[in-house]
């Protein structure tokens, strides 16, 4: 069929409409969202996302992967919080084992292309309680000296037998690769034992079949405990034998030092266990901390330069303004408790170490880090004689947790309950406050719990 002239101008005209169409759908490919041009950041909780936010402001997107109303420390990454981190720009997270799940989930993830921000570096860590109490432990058994001393065997067959509790001096043999040996242990009733070493050696635990067992904890040189060049935190069966295996480049042999954790489980249950360390070697808990919280920031203001360096001036002059705001808060809190009449407090939970360090007090827990603990009859018992030893009128909840434990205790000791806010997350009566306005509230009941003059 024969097209007229008109016909060929509305199909031309039809022609360019498409290719015009189409290029514009191709451009539009190639842009991104304004929401997508962000700085994309993941934050793992709360504290982290305000203080990411308040670095980031406008020029970035954060999102929290722990909601506020989750216990953070049993909280547990779903698949599409796995691809949430994935698609980032920037992860952020707290470290120091907070996140008992962020390897699993780092190991997943292409690192190469999410940056990854541990806010625990150049932070200066304290022990957990629980860990301390096992270190100071140890250091009574050695200050105790030694209670035998074996020499140790090239063969498993022949080793030498120790106590599962003590401090045994252990001489090594020339080995194949230098010098060491083996030694056994035995534990009646199994249950948590503690392994520590004087000498720089490696160390390794297996049953009789070779196979290593798994360490709850395994630690170097601890500058608070240098008379210790090692550590690991161990979980035996009763009855079994275990495999001491020492390797050392020199014939100088080690202090073997064997701590019980000395409790009974029976009314927790083995489950607990599983939890006590969970955490790892440090307290976790130094966003309560301004000035920690001013190092966090920092870690967090440097991966957001390095990730959006076009935008660095923006992010430093936030991250000023967020550390101006972390100043006066630390100053609000040296003013504020200065005429404090009483000198510690009891909390739900260990958590308020570095904020009880920083200001001059002690703190108290009816549990330690783990939020999957319970306390037994007998720390109840012990926590009240503490209250009544020192005079305390008050303790204190928090928010993220049940108050039945703190209201037995006041029941108990006649002292009234106030709120402290760990800051995980927000919720209770502080569910519409930011950071700030928890960490001032904090204060002020602080200044109550600590009695301050007048």
């Amino acid at each position: 069929m024969k097209i007229g002239s008109r016909t060929r101008v509305i199909l031309a005209v039809a022609v360019v409409a498409v290719i015009v169409v189409a290029g514009a759908a191709v451009l539009l490919s190639n842009v991104k969202s304004p929401s997508s041009e962000k700085l994309q950041v993941v934050t793992s909780f709360y504290p982290l996302y305000y203080f990411s936010s308040e670095v980031g402001g406008d020029l970035v997107e954060v999102t929290m992967l722990i909601p506020d109303n989750s216990e953070p420390h049993s909280w547990e990454p779903t698949a599409s919080d796995m691809v949430k981190v994935a698609e980032a720009d920037v992860l952020v997270y707290n470290g120091q084992g907070f996140e008992p799940w962020i390897s699993s989930l780092l190991s997943s993830i292409d690192a190469s292309k999410v940056m990854l921000v541990d806010t625990s570096k150049n932070i200066s860590t304290q022990l957990s309680d629980e860990v301390k109490e096992v270190y100071d432990a140890a250091v009574e058994v050695l200050g105790a000296g030694i209670t035998a001393t074996v020499t140790a065997s090239t063969t498993v067959g022949s080793a030498p037998t120790v106590d599962a509790s003590g401090y045994t001096s252990v001489n090594f043999v020339p080995t194949s690769d230098g010098h060491g040996g083996y030694v056994k242990v035995t534990s009646a009733e199994g249950g948590d034992l503690r392994f520590f070493v004087t000498n720089p050696t490696g160390l390794t635990i297996s049953y009789t079949n070779g196979t290593e067992i798994e360490y709850e904890m395994d630690n170097g040189l601890v500058s608070s405990y240098p008379m210790f060049n090692g550590s690991k935190f161990v979980e035996l069966e009763g009855g079994v034998e275990y495999v001491l295996n020492f390797s050392s480049s020199t014939s100088t042999g080690t202090g073997l030092i064997t701590v019980a954790s000395g409790e009974e489980h029976e009314e927790e249950g083995a489950e607990e266990e599983e939890h006590e360390h969970e955490h790892g070697l440090n307290d976790p808990h130094f966003w309560l901390d301004p000035v920690n919280a001013k190092v966090q920031v920092k870690n967090i203001l440097d991966a957001f330069v390095e990730a959006d360096p076009a935008n660095a001036t923006e992010y430093q002059a936030n991250a000023a303004d967020l550390t101006e705001r972390l100043d006066e808060l630390n100053q609000a809190y040296i003013d504020g408790l200065a005429g404090r009449t009483k000198n510690a407090i009891v909390t739900t939970h260990e958590g308020f170490n570095y904020l009880a360090s920083r200001y001059g007090f002690e703190a108290y827990a009816a549990v330690g880090i783990s939020a999957d603990e319970q306390p037994s009859a007998q720390d109840l018992a012990d926590l009240a004689d503490t209250i009544e030893a020192l005079g305390l009128n008050y303790v204190f909840s928090e928010p993220i947790y049940s108050d039945a434990v703190m209201q037995t205790i006041a029941d108990e000791t006649g002292a009234e309950v106030l709120v402290l806010d760990g800051v995980h997350g927000r919720m209770g009566v502080h569910a519409n406050m930011d950071y700030f306005e928890i960490m001032y509230a904090n204060l002020e009941a602080l200044k109550v719990g600590l009695e301050v003059a007048a």
